[in-house]
This record gives C-alpha cells, structure tokens and sequence, in this order.
C-alpha cells in the first residue's frame, strides 16, 4: 500500500472522527463537553499532514467544541475554556508532527542504508562470479560448470586449473548457510586453495590443508563440505579426496554405467583431528565426471519431491556425444523444469569432466 493511499484513509478517518465527536457532542450528551476526544483526530492528521494543516484543524476542533459542547457562563469563562482547549490541540499537534518527522527522516536513513547494501552485494556478486573459471578445453579434457544462487550472494565455490603441464585440478565446494555471510568465507578459501595446491602433492593434503585454514578463520558452528580432485592428462588417472560432500557421478562411456565416487573423510572445519585419504580411478575417453551441490538433487518440485541423483543422472546420460558444456546446459534446464514455479531454497552448483578421446 503506498504512503499516499494511506495517508488518504487517514485524512478520511480524521474527518469521520470529528463527525462523530461533534454530533455526540451536541446531540448524545449535550450537557457534557467532550472536545477533548479531538485530540485523537488531530494527532492522527499530524502523522501525515504539514504543521500549518494541523493548527488549522486544531483551530477548527476548537470552534467546534465550543458550538456543540454545553454553554458557560460568561464571557470570560468561555474564552478562557476554548484557550485551554486550543493550546491542547496545538501542543498535541505539534508533538505528534515532531515524531513523525523523526519517523520519516528514520524511514530515509533506511532506505539510503538499504539502497547502499544492495548495492554492495550486487558488486560483491560480481566480483564473486569474475572469479569463478570460464569453461576450459585443454587436451584430452573439457570443463564446464554454472552456479545459480539462491540469494544475491551464493555460499557455493568451484574451481578448476592447471597446477603443471599434465595435472589439472578440479574442486567444488558448499559452506554452510547462504547469502552474505557464507559468500564471505569462501574467497578465502579459494585463495588458500590458489596458493597452496601447487604446493601440495594430493588432494588429501590440499583438503587438510583447507581444513586448518578454516579452523582459524571461523568458529566451530560454520563448516565446508568439499571433493577436491587431480587429473593427470596424459595417463588419464583420477585422484581425489572427499570432505563429506556429495559424492559425484562418473558416466563410463562404454558400459553406459554410472557411479559415485563415495570415498570420503569428515566435512572441514568440525573434528580436530581430521584425517583425509586419496584414491585413485582410470578414467577413459568420453568417460564424464559431474560434480554437484545440494541444490542440484535437493530441488523441489510443486509437490514436495526432490530432483534426487536418479533424475541427475538421467540428465546426464549420453554425455559421450555431447560436450561439457552443453552436459552443464543439459542438467541446468532439467533442474528448472522440475522445479518448476517452486523457490530455489539452496544454491545451484554443477561442474562437469570430460574426458576427449
């Protein structure tokens, strides 16, 4: 409802208000002046009118309670009457006109507040999608990936470069939460990450890495979910290391089989002690590898139902014919028409392998 349209319901319950009083006034209890019940009409159009309005008001209210409300007795008993009154609609007026400046200047500090945050996020959006990889073709591989948040700020992270000549490393990643605060933790993780994995000689190191750089960086109550994967280009030999995140789905391109690669530690950033450990897979040509967040499976359609792994990995076959982009596409759409006009609840996050033959 707009400040206007109010401000119009108002006026007319200030006029309602007024007749009613007058006309009890002087019909219901001619012998009992009730001028003081004006007062409410008058702080009422001092909450959306200018000053000048409501001293004319209160002028008015006066001249009314001294027409309709009982006699007196002289001259100066009435003038003295009526001054009481309008002094008392004009210092109610007033105050009430004071507060509800103080209101309006309140509610202008929030909207500028409120202008300058969405401002804020949508730059810090930007920035957080001018980090994320661009689809990458180098040979024998593809990579591809979209995220869609939820909010503005998305509290999912994927990545994937190369750390040698032969070796790319591919990771995603999901914080707990969303918006803002979990947007926030994940650049610095990212960098961590940047800086560190060239370093380190598996994914099981980089992921222990990780998970003491979070432990510094944040209390117990935020985690990560994590697969951190290294792909050797040449001998086509998958290692990977898993911090309690979904487990992603491998397409093998001359069985048409699927699995998931379900070997995994604790998620970051909870146990102490935390231990990781690496395996290893042989992947082949065309053989895709599609990494996913919640949001992915954990989509709801109109019904309740959850878009779940059967229907991913639906989506995803006959990616031997397709490329990983187009894989990407694929499984995006897919999500959307089975959620139909049902809210995203959780941030979007697919990254797809493919292995060129």
């Amino acid at each position: 409802m707009g400040r206007h349209h109010v401000a119009g319901l108002l006026n007319t319950v200030v006029m309602v208000a007024i007749a009613a009083v007058a006309y009890t006034d002087w019909v219901i209890l001619a012998n009992v002046s009730l001028g003081y019940l004006y007062i409410l009409p008058i702080a009422l159009c001092a909450l959306v009118n200018p000053l000048p309005i409501t001293i004319a008001l209160g002028v008015i209210c006066t001249f009314l309670q001294d027409i309709f409300g009982p006699p007196t007795d002289t001259m100066d008993w009435r003038i003295f009457h009526d001054g009481i009154y309008l002094g008392s609609f004009l210092a109610a007026g007033f105050l009430v006109t004071q507060i509800a400046r103080q209101r309006d200047r309140m509610a202008e500090e929030v909207l500028r507040q409120r202008d300058a945050y969405a401002r804020d996020l949508e730059l810090a959006a930007l920035v957080q999608r001018r980090v994320l990889p661009k689809p990458l073709k180098l040979p024998g591989i593809e990579l591809a990936a979209e995220m869609k948040t939820a909010r503005q700020l998305g509290g999912d992270y994927y990545d994937f470069f190369p750390v040698s000549e032969d070796v790319v490393d591919v990771v995603i990643a999901d914080v707990s939460g969303k918006g803002a605060a979990a947007a926030l933790l994940m650049p610095s993780l990212a960098v961590a990450l940047r800086l560190r994995a060239r370093e380190l000689e598996s994914p099981a190191l980089v992921i222990q890495d990780l998970d003491g750089v979070l432990k510094q960086v944040t209390n117990s109550a935020t985690f990560v979910t994590m697969f951190y994967a290294r792909l050797n280009r040449r001998s086509r030999i998958l290692q990977y290391a898993s911090a309690g995140h979904n487990p992603p789905i491998l397409t093998r391109s001359k069985t048409k089989e699927t699995f998931v690669l379900d070997q995994a530690g604790p998620i970051l950033g909870i146990l102490p002690d935390a231990h990781y450990s690496d395996t290893e897979i042989a992947l082949e040509p065309d053989d895709v590898l599609t990494l996913f967040t919640d949001g992915v499976t954990e989509q709801e359609n109109e019904h309740g139902e959850e878009f779940a792994v059967e229907r991913l990995e639906e989506a995803i076959r006959g990616g031997d014919t397709q490329s990983a982009d187009a894989i990407v596409t694929q499984v995006v759409e897919a999500v959307s028409r089975f959620g139909g006009e049902t809210e995203q609840a959780d941030d979007l996050t697919i990254v797809v392998l493919k292995v060129l033959a």
